[in-house]
C-alpha cells in the first residue's frame, strides 16, 4: 500500500510499534505516496498545510498543542455532548414517523455525527451536510490506499473551501465571543500555548477528518453488532450500566479505522527485518484487537468484556476526540433501541460496506422498526 508498507498484524506487534519512538505520527505527505513523483510537487502548499495538525507534529512541539486541545475538550464536558446528541437523536427518528423501515446507515449514523459536531463547533447546523462533504474529500485520502491525482485535487479544493468558510465563522465570533470548540481553540486567555487563527481553523479540519467518519462507522456497526448477537442486545437493556464496557467492546470487536499509520524517523531493526528511514509503518489495530493471544474468543461480541483495545490508539497520539466518540456512541445506539425497541436488521437486504482499505464501515444498513 501506499507504493510499499510494512503493515504488522499481531496485538504484541501493534500495541509496541503505536509506542515506538522511533516511528514518527509525521505523515502529512501520505496521501501523495500512491502518486508518481512528477506530479507530487503541485500539492506542495497542501502538505504544507496538513503539517498544522496537531497530530502530525513531535515532541515537545505535539505536546504543547495536545496540551491545549485537551483543554478546550475539557469544556465540551459529557453532560453537554451527550444533551446535543439526545436532542439531535431524537429529531432524526421523530422524522422517520410512521415509516416500517429505514436505512440505520444513511438515515441515522452517517448525518447524526455531522449534525452533532456542526453545532458543538459552534456553526449553524444546517450547514452540515456541505461541511460533511467536504470533510469526507478530505478523509478519503486517509481511508483509501489507490488514490488518483484527481483525489488529491479534490481533496486539497474542499480543505481550502472548509478553511475559507471557517475563517468566516472565525471572525464572527472574534466579534462575539462563542462557547464552541472553534472559539476554545482561539482563545488567547491561557498562559500556556496558544494557536492562531488560522491554526485553530486548521484543527477543527483535522477533528472534523477524524471524527466524522469513524464515529458513523462506530455507530452503524455496533447496530449490526447487536443483530448478530441479540443475546448481547438483550443484555444491555436489563443491564444499562454495561453501556460503557459495550462501546469499548464494539469498538474492539469491529474497530472504524483499521490502520494507524506511522512513518520510520529513524532506520532500524524489528524482529529480525530492517525498516528504513522514510518508509511507512502500519499496525493493523483491526487485526490485532481480534487477535486470539490477546482476547478470548475474540469474534464473539461481549459487552462484559474488559480487555484493553488499540482502537483509539496508543501513547501520545492516542486519539484526542476519543471522549467525543465513546459518548455520542452509547447515547446514539442506547437512545435508538429505546426509542425503537423492535428495531431489526432487514436480513433480506444485505448490508453494504465501504470500500475503503483504512476505514471499515456501513454505507448501507436496512432495518424494520
Amino acid at each position: 500500500m501506499y507504493g510499499g508498507s510494512w503493515v504488522l498484524f499481531s496485538y504484541e506487534d501493534a500495541a509496541a510499534l503505536l509506542r515506538d519512538p522511533r516511528l514518527t505520527n509525521n505523515r502529512a505527505s501520505l496521501p501523495l505516496l500512491a502518486l508518481p513523483e512528477h506530479e507530487r510537487g503541485q500539492f506542495d502548499d497542501f502538505v504544507a498545510f496538513l503539517r498544522t495538525w496537531t497530530a502530525f507534529y513531535e515532541g515537545d512541539h505535539h505536546l504543547l498543542r495536545r496540551k491545549r486541545m485537551d483543554e478546550v475538550f475539557r469544556v465540551l464536558t459529557p453532560a453537554r455532548i451527550t444533551a446535543v446528541v439526545q436532542e439531535v437523536v431524537h429529531r432524526l427518528i421523530d422524522g422517520w414517523g410512521r415509516r416500517h423501515a429505514v436505512d440505520v446507515v444513511q438515515e441515522f449514523a452517517r448525518p447524526l455525527p455531522a449534525m452533532v459536531f456542526t453545532r458543538l463547533m459552534g456553526a449553524p447546523e444546517s450547514d452540515y451536510e456541505q461541511l460533511d462533504h467536504w470533510a469526507d474529500d478530505i478523509a478519503y485520502l486517509f481511508g483509501a490506499s489507490d488514490l488518483t491525482v484527481d483525489d488529491v485535487r479534490r481533496g486539497w479544493d474542499s480543505a481550502q473551501l472548509l478553511m475559507a468558510y471557517l475563517r468566516d465563522l472565525a471572525a464572527d465570533m472574534a466579534r462575539a465571543p462563542h462557547d464552541s470548540l472553534l472559539g476554545g481553540l482561539m482563545a488567547q486567555d491561557n498562559p500556556g500555548f496558544s494557536f492562531t487563527e488560522a491554526e485553530a481553523c486548521a484543527q477543527v479540519v483535522l477533528l472534523m477528518f477524524a471524527g466524522l467518519e469513524p464515529s458513523r462507522h462506530l455507530i452503524g456497526s455496533a447496530v449490526l453488532g447487536l443483530h448478530q448477537f441479540p443475546e448481547q442486545r438483550a443484555l444491555l437493556a436489563e443491564q444499562p450500566r454495561l453501556w460503557p464496557a459495550a462501546v469499548e467492546e464494539f469498538q474492539r470487536f469491529d474497530p472504524p479505522v483499521q490502520y494507524i499509520g506511522r512513518m520510520a524517523a529513524e532506520s532500524f531493526t524489528y524482529r529480525g527485518h530492517r525498516i528504513e528511514k522514510g518508509q511507512l509503518v502500519l499496525p493493523h489495530v483491526g487485526s490485532a484487537n481480534r487477535d486470539p493471544k490477546q482476547f478470548a474468543d475474540p469474534d464473539v461480541l461481549d459487552v462484559r468484556r474488559r480487555a484493553r483495545h488499540l482502537a483509539l490508539g496508543e501513547g501520545v497520539h492516542r486519539c484526542v476526540g476519543a471522549s467525543l466518540v465513546r459518548v455520542q456512541t452509547s447515547v446514539a445506539v442506547r437512545t435508538l433501541l429505546e426509542r425503537c425497541p423492535g428495531l431489526r436488521v432487514c436480513d433480506q437486504v444485505p448490508p453494504q460496506w465501504h470500500s475503503y482499505v483504512g476505514f471499515h464501515g456501513l454505507s448501507s444498513l436496512v432495518a424494520w422498526l
